[in-house]
């Protein structure tokens, strides 16, 4: 299921990038690491899409592999966008702010292309134009949660509310759409769809907030999520914890503007509570999701597939957030 969707979206890029240069950067762009083409990509969003459709029509088809792939290149997209507001422009390529948000807006168009195509594909299972609404919608209110986040950042101090409204905003309508694209494939049955959305909106947030746990005090001091000063969920819980507190009488607390004082900083984090309180979050949401798909059976032919979904994205988790 993974390669396909790989193979698809080279095709994709092969077919919509006629100047070679052009498409040497779209290709070389989603081969880097954490993009759709690199050989450990997660591919999150198009196999979400192809799962939901497979548990509804009980086999995957032309269409679906089509719209899963312009599903993965919208999230890539996203990613890129949020890659150039954060800083991280290059990556090795040598590429500039500007190069790099052409290619975000390639990827995103070609995206578009490509669900328009998987659409007309789909129409006879009585597929309208539904789909690529629903699809749109989501994509703006992801936008919504992309610019929270620039907004956020602006800002000395922002609010845990805040915080996660951005992070649902921004992964959990990704995850809608990534769902609620695939389901509406497959059927024209309102609950169903919108069961599925919820499905989606609920696992990615999930997913979102264990990454931001990752990501916050990483070993590396570059790397993190507090070296950006970033507003999420767990880095927000902190900030707040020492506004709250005061230090030891006769110690200074002092921010880690540098890596010098980083690892005491990331001390104070796991002190603070703050993974403790974002885990639990992060939880709500995923008993959230395993909800929607006691909810989903008898609407759809197998879950089997959606729940291999979930437990895949619990055991990444795992692996990846641990206290240091």
């Amino acid at each position: 299921m993974s390669s396909a969707l790989a193979k698809e979206i080279r095709a994709l890029v092969d077919l919509y990038c006629s100047e070679p240069g052009h498409r040497e950067a779209m290709l070389c762009a989603l081969g880097q690491p954490g993009f759709v083409l690199h050989p450990e990509a997660p591919r999150r969003a198009g196999t979400l899409t192809l799962e939901v459709y497979q548990a509804i029509s009980g086999a995957l088809s032309i269409a679906a592999i089509q719209g899963a792939a312009g599903v993965e290149l919208q999230m890539e997209a996203a990613y890129l966008f949020d890659r150039v507001a954060d800083r991280e422009t290059g990556s090795g390529q040598g590429l500039s702010a500007a190069e790099e948000l052409a290619l975000a807006i390639t990827m995103q168009t070609c995206g578009a292309a490509a669900a328009c195509e998987a659409v007309h594909r789909a129409k006879g299972n009585g597929v309208g134009l539904r789909p690529l609404l629903l699809l749109f919608e989501n994509c703006v209110r992801a936008c919504a949660g992309q610019f929270m986040d620039a907004r956020l950042e602006k800002r000395n101090v922002a609010t845990t509310d805040e915080a996660l409204n951005m992070t649902s905003l921004k992964a959990g309508s990704l995850g809608r759409f990534a769902a609620e694209f695939g389901a509406g494939l497959a059927t024209d049955e309102t609950e169903t769809i919108r069961l599925c959305g919820d499905l989606g909106f609920n696992l990615l947030t999930y997913a979102q907030l264990m990454d931001d746990l990752r990501d916050a005090c990483p070993v590396v001091y570059a790397e993190g999520d507090l070296a950006r000063h970033k507003k999420t969920l767990p880095l927000v819980f902190f900030y707040d914890s020492l506004l709250k507190s005061s230090p030891p009488d006769g110690e200074v607390r002092t921010w880690a503007s540098s890596g010098e004082g980083y690892p005491d900083t990331c001390l104070e984090f796991e002190r603070s509570g703050a993974r403790v309180f974002s885990a639990i979050i992060a939880e709500v949401f995923l008993n959230r999701a395993k909800s929607n798909l006691v909810d989903l059976r008898g609407r759809v032919v197998e879950v089997k597939g959606l729940e291999d979904l979930l437990d895949s994205l619990v055991g990444s988790s795992a692996r990846t957030v641990v206290v240091s």
